[in-house]
């Protein structure tokens, strides 16, 4: 019997996604770790406490090396879900950015290539 390969699922996501270091999002009173961020979004890990707005478009911030601080952010919760099981308190939120300024797109740019494991200018100039 001939096993078949198993085909590689379809990459949908429009930008590549980068490993954070040290940086945190802020959305309100939640505030948590940055696992992975690009230019059209990212995910962190955060406590859940129970008083999470169930708005969906927000004004977040970010904080990264050396001070570095976007405000102003308008994010849209893609994603809410709990990490592992069992009585986890630890959650997973995915936000996409909305509409961006030109300066937010530049300081975005500045951002994760100060705050990611893959430090290439390449992947920021196009």
């Amino acid at each position: 019997m001939v096993k078949k390969k198993k085909k590689k699922p379809l990459e949908r996501r429009e930008h590549k996604r980068y490993s954070a270091n040290a940086a945190t999002c802020a959305l309100k009173s939640k505030t948590g770790q940055i696992i992975d961020i690009s230019m059209g979004g990212l995910a962190f890990s955060y406590i859940d406490r129970g008083d999470w707005s169930n708005e969906s478009l927000e004004l977040g911030m970010l904080f990264g090396e050396g001070d570095l601080c976007i405000d102003e952010l308008p994010l849209k919760i893609i994603s809410d879900c709990a990490i592992g099981n069992g009585i986890s308190m630890i959650r997973r939120c995915g936000v996409k950015f909305g509409e961006l300024t030109p300066k937010q797109i530049a300081q975005l740019e500045y951002f994760i290539w100060a705050n990611t494991a893959e430090r290439n200018e390449k992947d920021f100039l196009a």
